[in-house]
Parts: structure tokens; sequence; C-alpha cells
């Protein structure tokens, strides 16, 4: 990625192209930099969120939707407090399950927070995701205890049951499949998490009965919500 550049020129061919690329001026000499961040103190865009053509027209798209209320209504509720960052893209994250790009374009105007800082915040923890993650997240212990007793068998049931890989999520955003080194729970090894649901002491052939019941679950829920609306 070469920022503030152009390219002026190609020449060559399939699998030999040379590129002349055109940098422009800059305040900050690259080769000196060593990240310090005292720049962003003088920076006179440093709240302002550049973007191409393609995503400024989605992002006009999100200010559009409802989303945004909910968005602005959480910040609000900690605007005036300290350190109000991580409890807003909690909440956020609550909200949506992930971090869309827009809403933490929101949140970068509405806190005069550059939007480097608040990818920095919310790419550190593994509480965020920046990709969108399922209704339901599974999370497969192969810590030691684990590991030994047999976890390793019940992530290939859920992968072949899923149809994914750890790290993935089907494609109708119902379960993400995630691996971790520990949940607490080594006494009831093997075993898995589904959102706030611990399973012990599992086999694979439990798998199927368990994601059975969180899809109908689910497929219940829904008749009650519209009857409530």
């Amino acid at each position: 990625m070469l920022t503030y550049s152009e390219a002026t020129g190609i020449s060559g061919e399939p699998g030999n192209f040379q590129v002349d690329v055109l940098k422009k001026a800059r305040t900050v000499d690259l080769t000196k930099c060593t990240g310090c961040g005292v720049c962003l103190e003088a920076c006179p865009i440093r709240y302002e969120v550049q973007l191409p053509g393609a995503e400024a027209a989605a992002r006009t798209a999100y200010a559009q939707a409802t989303d945004e209320v909910v968005v602005t209504d959480i910040i609000n509720r900690y605007r005036e407090e300290r350190g109000n960052l991580l409890p807003v893209l909690l909440d956020i994250n609550r909200h949506f399950n992930w971090l869309p790009r827009c809403t933490l374009e929101h949140v970068s105007e509405q806190l005069s927070i550059p939007l480097a800082e608040i990818i920095r915040v919310a790419s550190f923890y593994n509480a965020f995701s920046l990709v969108p993650r399922g209704k339901h997240i599974i999370s497969v212990c192969l810590g030691t205890g684990c590991f030994v007793k047999g976890s390793p068998r019940l992530l290939d049931r859920l992968e072949r049951e899923l149809g994914i890989k750890h790290g993935q999520t089907t494609e109708d955003f119902m379960f993400t499949l995630e691996v971790v080194r520990c949940i607490g729970c080594c006494a009831l090894a093997p075993a898995m998490r589904v959102g706030e649901d611990t399973f012990g002491r599992l086999t694979p052939t439990a798998v199927p009965k368990i994601l059975k019941s969180y899809v109908e679950s689910y497929g219940k829920a829904e008749p009650e919500e519209e009857a409530a609306g």
C-alpha cells in the first residue's frame, strides 16, 4: 500500500510488469518515522475519515439506515465518561455480533478519536470481531486437558456437521466455529461453549443434537417476535 501516491505509467507484459509511481510530497519523512504518533497532534485532518468513492457511497447508505440510530444511542450513553471507547465498542459488538467498518467510522467522528486508534483497540481484544459472525459462537477447547480427552474429534465432527472450518461462519450466519485454549472447566473435559452455554464430557455423537437444539430454538423464537411486533 503506497499512500498519497499515484501510478503514472505501466509497461511490460503479464508476469513482468513495471509500474511508475509518483510519491507526492509529505510532511513526514517515512525513512525517519518511528511510529511515535506525535504527528497526530498537528494533523489537520486527524478526525476526518478519508474514503474512496465506493466506500463513501456505502457509508452514506449506512447513515440513512436505522442502525446508525442504534450506534448513536450507544455513543450517547457513554459520551461523557472517561475511557468510553471500550464500553462503546462492547455494546456495538453485542448488538451486531461484530464491529462493522461503518460503525467504527461513526464512532470516530462522534468521539473525535482517530479511526486507526479505534481499529487498534478493536483488533487487540478477542471479544471483538471485525468480520461478520454467526448468531451462536461455538468455542471448542483445545487446551491440554480437553485435547487428551478427545476435543480434536469434537472439532472434526463440528466442522463436518456445519460444513465449515474453525474460524469460519456458516452461510446462514447461524454459527461461527472458533478454537480456544481454555474455557475454565477442565474437570468437564472435553468441553465446548455455545454462546454462554457450556457443554462438558462430550462425545462426537452428541454434537448433532446440540446443534439441532439451537436451530429449533431460533425457529420458534421468530414467530413470537413477529407477534410481539
